[in-house]
């Protein structure tokens, strides 16, 4: 008797779950050692199974588990986990379809572990966006009629180089959804100033902010990304310190944040500083000097197969 109930249990078990079912396995893993900066409202990183190129989502990575430093993902497909050669970290736009082209880490599975990072290139050909662009500066005060130069000091940050019919764009960005925004982070009494310099959505064409240049030189800024510092703005919120334009741009930092769909901050870069430079001390203008952005490779994790 005990037989034929045990056989009905069995029966009733395969009756009740289908094929896939049983066959279709699911694994764990988990992401940790997280250097990650935390996103603002809407938007949010996602961690990618990379499979033969392909994409395969283990789910969203809050500021919760940055916080706490471990994210743990479950129902992964078991052979997604096992074939996977790579993981990737995204930045992704609520709503928007995923995954975005804004792969900010990657890196290869070296057994069950990975350790992923901002300039990466892994096994199945996925780069990480730092790795797919490029930027250059010259320090230049390049709206200012040949007249008025001696009434200025070093006060211009430019993405071209050249001057007349010889201008050359010294950006290779990569945009889609993606576009840019330029930063001059200048230190005074022992405050930092975050200058926006505008949105980027095309190398040779100028940039949506011209904010810190006089109208009377506005006939003369190049159509390229870039800006002169040369004084306040009349729509900021912000308040600077007695004397601080037209601003020395010399020892200050510029950096570049890609900024994901949506993102319209004036006052407060993306929290992502992906590509940093430092103006030298003893910088002097010159057009034809570029000088090269570096990528900021401070950020990263870790990607455990469990």
């Amino acid at each position: 008797m005990k037989k034929i109930i045990s056989i009905l249990i069995i029966s009733f078990f395969f009756y009740q779950c289908s094929e896939t079912d049983v066959l279709n396995e699911t694994g764990k893993m988990e992401l940790t050692d997280f250097n990650l900066p935390n996103l603002p409202d809407n938007y949010h990183y996602e961690g990618w199974l990379l499979v033969d190129g392909s994409y395969v989502s283990v789910g969203k990575i809050t500021n919760d588990s940055l916080a706490n430093n471990i994210a743990r993902f479950s129902r992964i497909e078991m052979t997604d986990l096992q074939t996977a050669q790579s993981f990737a970290i995204t930045v992704e736009s609520s709503g928007s379809p995923a995954p975005s082209n804004y792969v900010l880490l990657a890196g290869d599975f070296d057994g069950n572990t990975a350790d992923l990072s901002s300039n990466s290139e892994v096994s199945n050909g996925v780069m990480s966006l730092a790795k797919r662009i490029s930027a250059g500066y010259t320090v230049q005060n390049a709206s200012v009629p040949a007249e008025n130069q001696n009434e200025y000091g070093v006060n211009g940050i430019w993405f071209f180089k050249g001057s007349g019919a010889n201008m050359e764009p010294t950006l290779q960005l990569e945009y889609g959804e993606t576009k840019y925004q330029a930063w001059l982070i200048k230190t005074a009494d022992n405050l930092e100033y975050k200058l926006n310099m505008g949105i980027i959505d095309n190398d040779t064409i100028a940039d949506n902010s011209r904010m810190f240049i006089p109208s009377a030189f506005a006939e003369n800024i190049p159509d390229f990304p870039g800006e002169d510092f040369l004084q306040l703005p009349s729509n900021t919120t912000s308040s600077y310190p007695e004397g601080f334009f037209p601003v020395d741009v010399r020892g200050a930092k510029l950096i570049l944040t890609p900024i994901p769909s949506g993102y319209n901050q004036t006052e407060i870069p993306f929290p992502v500083h992906l590509l940093e430079a430092t103006i030298p001390n003893d910088a002097q203008k010159d057009p034809n000097l570029t000088r090269e952005m570096q990528v900021n490779t401070n950020f990263g994790a870790k990607a455990t197969k469990l």
